[in-house]
């Protein structure tokens, strides 16, 4: 991790945001937005800044080309607004909302518990044998690159943590004390269920013989043949026998006789052992895609009998069997075909779509959301986590929650000095992958 360090330092050299530590207010820097008798620093603001561009450099977002200024100053909208103006102050609406979480707080007159603290502590000195041998200057000389050094990235763990704690406090750490009305506006808000004919477009690769053949096999994993054929011989007219001593015999054509009745294939995996599948072609492929689009032409809209009977008689996906009720997802699932996502929110309730992905061909049908639907069995590998119980959309829930909350004691914060943007912003700052 070292080297990879020396790498980012190099590539972000112009960028770096010379952090003078000494001489600052406290340990971890100047103030420099208040609510009341809470503070946020200068350097805790640097912070946030250098990881959320760190996330933004990611081969996920923008990749290398956030790493240079020319990316920042580069207009974001029609009205002028660099992308280095838009996210400095998207971490700033950010940064309000912990100080205002903060603030709330020390109103309460909360306190982390001392295990909390010592675990952070013992994170830290991890972090710090890890990437600096344990030393204390060479670790501050890493975090300057993000305008902290090891008490401001302590403090930014502390803040967290109390961030967390007081969302805890307020709601419950499984969100029982939010109120389910809550819970439904989310799910009806971002939510879709669907149910689909789904149709390969291409097959199953199975192993094979050196004819080409499919080869069938028993349960007991010996070769399945077909008996009522001709026994194979050799020269001197003896039963020519297989690895596993079994007699093999022989189609007109010469070729091995399987029992394709009772016997099965094998199919073929990759080596993350997953089924083999080829792309159907030419004749195959245009089969498929007719009589899918027959059956999508056909199709009433709203008509659920008519498509549970399409489902019944049709459908090649056999995960469907699995969710009776459908699959439910929000506009940001991750799906193996995408397109579908995609489709499913540009069509209401009752419409239905003929959708072509890598996959296969997809006609789905959008269904009304069940009454409760997150919290029936059926659906639980879409709405929980099957370890802790908890919503898979919690987090979500609660700083939705959370920022409401918040919002008239973020309308009391000041910032000390409006001319701090011109030196502590995205653009100044280091991209930190790491802390």
């Amino acid at each position: 991790m070292k080297s990879m360090k020396k790498i980012v330092a190099l590539l972000m050299a112009m960028l770096v945001f010379a952090a003078c530590l000494a001489g600052c207010a406290s340990k971890t820097g100047t103030p420099m937005m208040t609510l009341k008798k809470t503070e946020l620093t200068e350097n805790v603001f640097s912070l946030y800044l250098s990881r959320t561009k760190g996330t933004l450099c990611s081969a996920y977002v923008y990749g290398a080309d956030a790493l240079n200024d020319t990316f920042w100053d580069t207009k974001w909208d029609a009205e002028g607004k660099t992308y280095n103006e838009h996210y400095t102050d998207l971490v700033l609406q950010s940064a309000k909302n912990t100080l205002a979480a903060l603030h709330v707080f020390e109103e309460k007159k909360l306190k982390l518990p001392k295990s909390t603290l010592e675990e952070i502590d013992k994170d830290l000195e991890e972090l710090m044998e890890q990437d600096a041998g344990g030393s204390r200057a060479e670790f501050d000389s890493i975090l300057a690159e993000y305008g902290a050094n090891y008490d401001v990235l302590r403090e930014a763990y502390v803040i967290e943590a109390k961030v967390n704690y007081l969302m805890d406090t307020l709601l419950g750490a499984d969100g029982s004390l939010m109120g389910k009305e809550w819970i439904n506006e989310y799910y009806e808000e971002n939510y879709a269920r669907f149910k689909q004919v789904f149709f390969y477009t291409s097959k199953l690769v199975y192993e094979t013989d050196e004819d080409g053949q499919e080869i069938y096999y028993t349960s007991s994993g010996k070769i399945a043949y077909d008996t009522s054929a001709k026994p194979k011989t050799n020269a001197a007219g003896e039963a020519v026998k297989d690895a596993n001593g079994d007699p093999i015999y022989l189609r007109e054509d010469g070729k091995v006789a399987y029992d394709i009745t009772k016997g099965v294939r094998r199919q073929k995996k990759d080596a993350d052992g997953n089924p083999l599948r080829e792309d159907l072609k030419g004749e195959e492929l245009q089969a498929v895609l007719n009589q899918s689009k027959t059956l999508y032409q056909e199709t009433m809209a709203g008509d659920t009998v008519g498509f549970e009977e399409l489902i019944e008689e049709y459908n090649e996906d056999e995960a469907m069997a699995k969710y009776p009720n459908g699959y439910y997802m929000t506009a940001d699932t991750r799906y193996d075909s995408p397109e579908v996502v995609k489709k499913l929110f540009e069509i209401q309730v009752g419409e239905v779509a003929w959708v072509r992905s890598d996959y296969g061909v997809h006609i789905i049908m959008r269904y009304e959301l069940e009454k409760d639907g997150y919290d029936l069995e059926t659906n639980q590998d879409f709405f929980k986590n099957r370890t802790t119980g908890t919503y898979l959309f919690l987090n979500e829930l609660k700083n939705l929650w959370m920022n409401e909350y918040l919002e008239p004691y973020k309308k009391e914060i000041e910032i000390l000095d409006e001319a701090v943007f011109d030196r502590i912003n995205i653009k100044n700052v280091g991209a930190n992958f790491y802390y």
